[in-house]
């Protein structure tokens, strides 16, 4: 991603069932006159803009300086989901969330108790592709905020190695809602991670049309778009086993192949929609193995742990005992329904045979085409390279 890309303009709106917010996507020097425009339409009181501590400082302070010509602005770091106290928020201000998935959830306590809904301005790919265009947050619905805005120059300061496995929300959102978009967002990934701004608006557009065809009539996502969680069950399990430097995206990859071989072997999936999995993965640039030294049975142990409730995972328990429920699919596009719902219960043998397939002695991630091997690659506490970008122009 080059700071020097064209300007961009793009505009969605994200029904929710009864209710909608706006997206904007935008870049260039113009777009950040027109936030400050915003923030003065908001007419608050004052603001509060909650921020990640990784976030460099020439997107934090270009934030500040507009939105404090609107209102009084005070920051706060949030190192944690409890770093905003919400008593100390008056009814009339707005709750500006500055960072990534993380800090977009801290925001939402203290926008709670505000009039208006908060200004969610992520700064990650998994926020601004799947956090931010949710309002089915962990512990229950989020509020609605007032704008989502994907400001694509902080994009611009993402680690390298964290621009790829972020971009899982498009590879799943492809795989389960809109397979016709297959083709061309095929054509259009690297596995290098190195995309422009067209290419990354591209990129979002998708991601927020996905969202809101399902959530228009299913707004906590405990219905059809349940489908979100595509390939999440098996994510959260190697994400409980805390499997050294593979990132969340890289785990939802794995995730995703075990569903559709688990959809495969129980006859849900046929051969072609297996291979479709294995492709798009694949010009993603993800690891199509297990990480060392994690084994199938230690997968399946998590899982067992997080169903039956013994341990700290977020696997589906919509499953009757000795089963895992999982989104699984017919073929791309149509997750098989059981029930009435998108959870399919799926037993062991099924699941042991879809994991001991990812098993390999391979490295944790595979050898980019004309790169080098970057497996046991570690990402520091912050996504963005630290010390950029520079002096902010305002």
């Amino acid at each position: 991603m080059s700071p020097s890309d064209p300007s961009v303009a793009l505009d969605r709106s994200i029904g929710s069932g009864l209710t909608h917010f706006p997206l904007q996507v935008r870049a260039g020097r113009g777009s950040w006159e027109e936030l400050a425009g915003i923030a003065r339409r908001l007419d608050a009181d004052r603001f509060l803009l909650v921020c990640d501590p990784g976030v460099p400082a020439a997107h934090t302070e270009r934030v500040l300086h507009h939105f404090g010509r609107a209102a009084p602005t005070r920051l706060v770091r949030a190192s944690g989901p409890d770093a905003v106290k919400a008593d100390d928020v008056p009814p009339d201000a707005v709750v500006v969330a500055l960072g990534g998935t993380s800090v977009l959830e801290a925001a939402g306590r203290p926008a709670a108790r505000t009039r208006r809904g908060p200004v969610l301005l992520p700064t990650t790919l998994p926020a601004v592709l799947d956090t931010a265009l949710s309002l089915a947050g962990p512990d229950g619905p989020r509020r609605v905020p007032a704008l989502v805005r994907a400001q694509l120059e902080f994009l611009d300061t993402l680690a390298p190695g964290a621009v790829r496995p972020g971009l899982y929300a498009l590879v799943r959102n492809v795989l389960s809602v809109c397979p016709a978009a297959y083709d061309q967002v095929c054509a259009r990934l690297r596995p290098d991670g190195r995309y422009d701004r067209s290419a990354l608006a591209s990129f979002i557009a998708l991601c927020a049309d996905a969202r809101a065809a399902l959530t228009c009539y299913d707004p906590l996502e405990d219905g059809p778009a349940g489908v979100f969680r595509y390939g999440h069950v098996v994510a959260d399990a190697l994400r409980v086993l805390g499997v050294g430097a593979l990132r969340y995206g890289d785990a939802v990859a794995q995730g995703l192949l075990v569903a559709a071989r688990c959809a495969r072997r129980m006859g849900l999936l046929d051969a072609e929609g297996e291979a479709a999995h294995r492709e798009l993965i694949g010009r993603w640039g993800a690891p199509a193995v297990l990480p060392q030294p994690v084994t199938a049975e230690d997968v399946l142990r998590a899982l067992r742990q997080a169903t039956t409730g013994t341990g700290t995972g977020t696997g589906s328990t919509d499953a009757p005992d000795g089963t895992v429920g999982m989104v699984l699919l017919e073929a791309l596009g149509r997750p098989h329904v059981s029930a009435g719902r998108t959870v399919t219960a799926v037993g062991e043998d099924a699941l042991r045979a879809g994991l001991a397939a990812g098993e390999a002695a391979a490295d944790v991630l595979v050898p980019r085409p004309g790169g080098r091997d970057t497996a046991g690659t570690r990402s520091g506490p912050s996504s963005h390279v630290p010390g950029a970008p520079g002096r902010p122009a305002w």
